[in-house]
């Protein structure tokens, strides 16, 4: 992100808004090369891989998901939501 960019964001979005997108930018560096949960490799040259992982940048880490995970997860998700609203 050069300084034009970064002028026009904080200008768009305010200040910290700003701040917080190029903390965010910066935690990708720290990027792994594997599945957070079944360690299958990452080809970070890869557009298809690019497009298709999912990326979770939280204050303390960055962790990454292949699709098989990320699914596995959403589905647990959701039927944890179910079972919540069938018991209410």
């Amino acid at each position: 992100m050069n300084r034009k960019d970064r002028r026009a964001a904080e200008k768009k979005m305010g200040k910290d808004n700003s701040q917080k997108l190029t903390d965010k930018i910066f935690q990708f560096e720290n990027l792994p090369e594997e599945c957070s949960a079944c360690l299958k490799p990452f080809d970070k040259k890869s557009k298809k891989m690019a497009a298709t992982w999912n990326v979770v940048a939280a204050a303390d880490a960055v962790r990454l998901y292949c699709p098989e995970c990320w699914s596995t997860a959403r589905r647990v998700v959701e039927e944890y939501k179910t079972s919540k609203t069938i018991e209410d």
